[in-house]
């Protein structure tokens, strides 16, 4: 077995659990929908190795380096038609190497693991067709497409996780 592939496992044993639970904190009306979401061992691969780097294996980001949490916050964007277009469209998702199905996949897991308690009760999970008619427009800037996200989601009320990035 490869270093890369043991060390996928032994994270995967300590992120499973927190998938088999996922739907707890959101409502019941989630729970089967969060669940197989949640359970993907694919999408987990796929997160760890395209997102995990930035935003750790357990979601937490590094605020330091401004990579915001993905806990307790990303399902938020989920909230919006233009939040869900943006956590396709960000740099180290729209550049991923992931194919438009996989995509969709991991921002489902994201969701379901990270941030469950934050969907709407009306969530509809990420497709391959949303994710790739979305994808191919880049940000001009990715950093004022977040302000607007937070503006609109602070007038709803909430707040997502702080996003550091080009902050004085």
């Amino acid at each position: 077995m490869s270093g890369i592939r043991a060390g996928l496992l032994s994270c995967l044993a300590l992120a499973l659990p927190a998938a088999a639970g996922a739907g707890e904190t959101g409502s019941a009306r989630h729970d089967g929908l969060l669940e197989s979401m949640g359970a993907s061992v694919s999408a987990y691969k796929d997160y760890m190795l395209n997102c995990g780097g930035c935003h750790r294996y357990d979601g937490e980001g590094v605020s330091r380096n401004a990579v915001p949490s993905f806990r307790n916050s990303i399902g938020l964007f989920t909230r919006l038609p233009e939040g869900r277009e943006y956590m396709i469209r960000v740099p180290g998702a729209a550049q991923s190497q992931l194919g438009n199905a996989e995509l969709a996949d991991v921002l489902n897991w994201m969701v379901a693991n990270y941030s469950p308690g934050e969907l709407a009760p009306d969530f509809r999970p990420f497709t391959a067709g949303e994710v790739g008619a979305a994808r191919p427009y880049r940000f001009d800037d990715v950093v004022a497409a977040r302000r607007r996200l937070e503006a609109r989601l602070r007038q709803l009320g909430l707040t997502p996780a702080p996003y550091l990035y080009g902050s004085n």
